[in-house]
């Protein structure tokens, strides 16, 4: 019997852990599962809410990009872009991120431009809370984000996103009891209603779905912990980073060389597709980012850094790399987003966040109603 009693203690220790963590972390992983379904197709929500800020008829000719930029500087005076995404498609329209005196105080915005001619359609104060349509995809992305708190609370949402992926070797562990055939777990039995159709649903869809939940689970910890991680993954393999993480700071002025220069550069040598430019002018550098064969998702990840000063190209990297490193990391967003794998993967992300939401749901249910059976 004592035997018996210290065989049943790990398990009994993991049943624990288990149950306290869905308690304790439920509302959170929630909250993850129910704004990451939304932010799963970001784009084509917030095109449905604002199509007269992100649609325009299909262009037969685009201005130049820093027609765009000197609008938004005349609309609203000090802004200061510091991305700027090229229309993808036909029919989207410029979407530049940046800071702007907003109330006297600096303030980050997004501001979409028509790309025919460069005037502003309208902007929006990036995390403003803000309950209309203007605002809703972004309150959402930044609730899934830091909970619209700041970084301490992405440090914080990093730490039960490592929880989670503990407990899903936990939940795993605990799937498949003694004495009982494994292809039992993946099924749901029981009448309707009952305490053990609950449970059952509860290991099942946890079952089927773990594959694409724990890589949710380890891709939000890596998203959240950026340099922890790097730093853990280094003892395995070496991280290199992005060139202008490296670069020197240089004293900041006005660029000599435009941007459409600088694009121009790059798509004359590289001959590729432009997805967006990013302007550093601590380095002295615009990046222009374009589309390459190895980018694992549909953002451009090959990057041709042009001095500002006489739009050289002083350097290009992949976000690939060169390292195992580099390439752990060039996935983690394609994947914790499922552009890795197109519409099937963002599908699949959107039902491991339902899923999810339902595990923390059920699990608290089953919890409850365990403990009126037991009073």
């Amino acid at each position: 019997m004592a035997g018996a009693a210290v065989r049943r203690r790990p398990r009994h220790a993991l049943k624990l852990w288990h149950r306290w963590f869905g308690l304790l972390a439920g509302l959170w992983l929630a909250l993850l599962a129910a704004t990451g379904i939304a932010v799963t197709f970001y784009d084509e929500l917030d095109s449905a809410l604002n199509a007269d800020w992100r649609t325009v008829p299909a262009p037969a000719r685009a201005a130049p990009v820093g027609d765009a930029v000197a609008a938004a500087g005349r609309a609203l005076p000090g802004f200061a872009p510091d991305m700027i995404e090229i229309p993808g498609h036909e029919g989207d329209t410029l979407w530049m991120m940046g800071r702007a005196p907003v109330g006297g105080v600096p303030t980050r915005v997004q501001l979409f431009s028509d790309p025919r001619d460069g005037s502003v359609l309208g902007w929006r104060e990036t995390g403003a809370i803000v309950f209309d349509r203007r605002h809703a995809m972004d309150i959402i992305y930044g609730l899934h984000i830091d909970l619209l708190a700041g970084p301490w609370m992405t440090w914080f949402f990093g730490l039960v996103s490592l929880l989670w992926v503990i407990d899903h070797a936990i939940a795993a562990a605990l799937t498949f009891p003694k004495g009982m055939h494994w292809l039992r777990a993946f099924r749901i039995e029981g009448r309707r209603g009952s305490l053990k159709r609950l449970f059952d649903s509860h290991r099942a869809w946890g079952l089927w779905l773990l594959p694409v939940t724990l890589v949710l689970a380890v891709t939000g910890v890596t998203l959240s912990w950026p340099d922890d991680s790097r730093e853990a993954v280094g003892f395995v393999s070496p991280v290199t980073g992005r060139l202008h993480e490296s670069m020197a700071d240089v004293p900041e002025s006005a660029p000599a060389v435009d941007v459409d220069t600088a694009i121009a550069r790059v798509v004359g040598e590289a001959g590729e597709r432009v997805h967006s430019v990013r302007l550093f002018p601590d380095h002295g550098v615009y990046a222009v980012r374009t589309f390459d064969a190895r980018d694992r998702d549909d953002q451009g990840r090959l990057w041709h850094y042009v001095a500002m000063d006489d739009g050289r190209v002083v350097g290009t990297r992949h976000d690939n790399g060169t390292t195992a490193g580099d390439e752990f990391f060039a996935w983690q967003y394609p994947l914790h987003s499922g552009k890795a794998f197109g519409l099937i993967g963002r599908l699949l992300v959107l039902l491991g966040g339902v899923v999810t939401l339902w595990l923390c749901l059920s699990g608290i249910k089953l919890w409850w109603r365990r403990r009126r059976q037991r009073i």
